[in-house]
C-alpha cells in the first residue's frame, strides 16, 4: 500500500505547483521520512477511521485523495484505494481524467491598473456572468475537481457568492487578492468560506516599481484582518527585478504578521506584462541563484515556501534526485494535465496566463479541446534540449507563456531555462 505523493496545503494561486517543502528537498533520507509522516496518518485512518473519510477520484494509477486535515493532495496507489473506500472515502467524478484544480477569473474588474496585469484588469472591465459561472462549477464537481482558485480582477462581494457555491457542491475554493475590501466583518465570513487566502504583496520596496502603484498598507491590512479571523493566509510575489534585493528582509516581515506560506511567481508575458517584459523580469541567472535563498529563509522564518510551476526549471537543477520534487506535487507546466483555467468571459484554457481559449462544457474541453491537446503532447513528446534532459519529467519543459511570448512558439523550450541558456 503506498503513497505515490504528496501536495501538502491548497492551491489558492493562478500558476501553483505545489508546496516546496522546503529542506525537506534537499535530502532523500529526509524527504521519505515526510512521506512516511503521511503514510502513519493515512495507515491511521484505514484502522480506526480518523479523520474524516477522504474523497478521491481514480485515475489510471489508484486514484487521487483530498486528504481532509491536514490539507493536502494524495496519489494512493491501487491497494491504498481500495484500502480508502473500505473505510468510507467517497468517489467523485465519473471517470479517471479531470483536473485536481480549476482557475477562476470571477471578473476582470479591478478598482486599479497594475503595470503587468497579466489579465489586462481595470474598472472599466466586464464581471463573468455569475450564472454561467456557477452552471460550470455544477459540472467541474461532476467531473471530480477538489480545487476552485478564484481570482481577477477584483470583486470580493462575487468571489465570496462564487465560493458559497463552490463549497456547497463540494469543491474546496480558495483566493487570491490585492487586499481590496477586506474588512473585519468580512474576514470573519472569509474564515468558513476559504481553505486559504492568498494576499498579493510584490514585496515592500520594489511594490511601486513593479505594480505602478502603492497598494502596500492595503495588502498588510488585509493579511493582519484575515489572520485575526483565523483564515489560512499566504502570500504572493511576483519575482519582477525590483523585489529581488529585498527578499530576505520581506520574508521577516511576513512571518511577524502570521502568513503561513509565501509563493514566488515568475514574471510572465501576458496582458499587460508584455510590454517591456524584458526590462521588469528577473534576469535568468538571478532566478538562477534563488534555491539556496528559498532554503535558507523557510529554515530563519519558518514559512513554507511555495513556487509557481513557472519557477521549476530554475530550482531542479540544484537538486541531486530531482524526482524527489514530484513526489510533493511540485512540477512545471500542469495546463491540461491536473489544471484547467476558466476566463472571466467563460472560455477555458490550460492556465491562467494563457488568453481565452475555447468556450464549451469543461468536460467536453477537457477531453477533446486542440490546445489542451497540444499542451499535453508536448509533455508526453517533448523536443531537444528538453527530451534529453535529465529533469524534463519534473520540469515540463519550463514555462509555455514565456516560450510563445519569446520564441512565438509556446510549446518550444523555455528560452529562460538554464539548460536551455547553456
Amino acid at each position: 500500500m503506498v503513497i505515490r505523493s504528496v501536495r501538502p496545503g491548497h492551491a489558492p494561486n493562478c500558476s501553483s505547483a505545489g508546496s516546496v517543502v522546503g529542506l525537506a528537498l534537499v535530502s532523500v533520507v529526509v524527504a521519505s521520512a515526510l512521506l512516511n509522516t503521511w503514510a502513519e496518518r493515512f495507515g491511521r485512518f484505514t484502522r480506526d477511521g480518523s479523520p474524516a473519510p477522504p474523497k478521491l477520484r481514480r485515475d489510471r494509477e489508484g486514484s487521487v485523495a483530498r486528504w481532509p486535515d491536514p490539507p493536502a493532495l494524495l496519489g494512493l496507489d491501487a491497494a491504498a484505494t481500495a484500502a480508502a473506500l473500505a473505510m468510507g472515502a467517497e468517489v467523485v467524478g465519473t471517470g479517471v481524467s479531470a483536473p485536481n484544480e480549476v482557475h477562476v477569473a470571477v471578473t476582470a474588474q479591478c478598482p486599479v491598473r497594475c503595470d503587468g496585469c497579466y489579465l489586462d484588469a481595470g474598472p472599466d472591465r466586464a464581471h463573468a456572468d455569475l450564472e454561467a459561472l456557477e452552471a460550470d462549477l455544477v459540472r467541474l464537481a461532476a467531473m471530480g475537481v477538489f480545487e476552485v482558485a478564484l481570482g481577477g480582477g477584483e470583486a470580493p462581494e462575487r468571489a465570496d457568492r462564487v465560493a458559497a457555491v463552490a463549497r456547497s457542491l463540494g469543491l474546496t475554493p480558495n483566493l487570491t487578492t490585492s487586499g481590496f475590501g477586506v474588512t473585519a466583518a468580512r474576514a470573519a465570513r472569509m474564515a468558513a468560506l476559504y481553505g486559504q487566502v492568498n494576499v498579493s504583496l510584490d514585496g515592500l520596496d520594489g511594490y511601486v516599481a513593479t505594480r505602478g502603484w502603492d497598494g502596500r498598507k492595503l495588502a498588510v491590512t488585509a493579511i493582519d484582518r484575515l489572520v485575526a479571523a483565523g483564515v489560512r493566509v499566504g502570500v504572493n510575489t511576483v519575482l519582477g527585478r525590483a523585489v529581488l534585493p529585498e527578499l530576505e528582509g520581506f520574508a521577516g516581515v511576513l512571518a511577524e504578521h502570521g502568513v503561513r506560506e509565501w509563493q514566488w511567481l515568475r514574471y510572465k508575458p501576458a496582458g499587460r506584462a508584455t510590454e517591456d517584459y524584458l526590462r521588469r523580469r528577473a534576469e535568468p541567472a538571478d532566478l538562477d541563484r534563488l534555491w539556496p535563498r528559498l532554503l535558507a529563509i523557510e529554515a530563519a522564518t519558518g514559512l513554507t515556501m511555495r513556487i509557481d510551476c513557472a519557477m521549476v526549471p530554475f530550482l531542479a537543477p540544484h537538486l541531486s534526485d530531482p524526482s524527489v520534487l514530484a513526489r510533493f506535487g511540485v512540477v512545471g507546466c500542469t495546463g491540461g494535465e491536473t489544471l484547467l483555467a476558466r476566463t472571466a468571459t467563460g472560455a477555458w484554457a490550460p492556465c491562467s496566463f494563457a488568453g481565452a481559449g475555447a468556450p464549451g462544457e469543461p468536460a467536453a474541453i477537457w477531453a477533446d479541446d486542440p490546445m489542451l491537446e497540444a499542451w499535453r503532447g508536448r509533455a508526453a513528446r517533448p523536443p531537444e534540449p528538453c527530451a534529453s534532459c535529465p529533469v524534463q519529467s519534473v520540469c515540463r519543459g519550463g514555462c509555455r507563456i514565456v516560450a510563445g511570448h519569446l520564441t512565438g512558439d509556446p510549446l518550444a523550450p523555455d528560452p529562460e531555462c538554464p539548460r536551455v541558456r547553456g
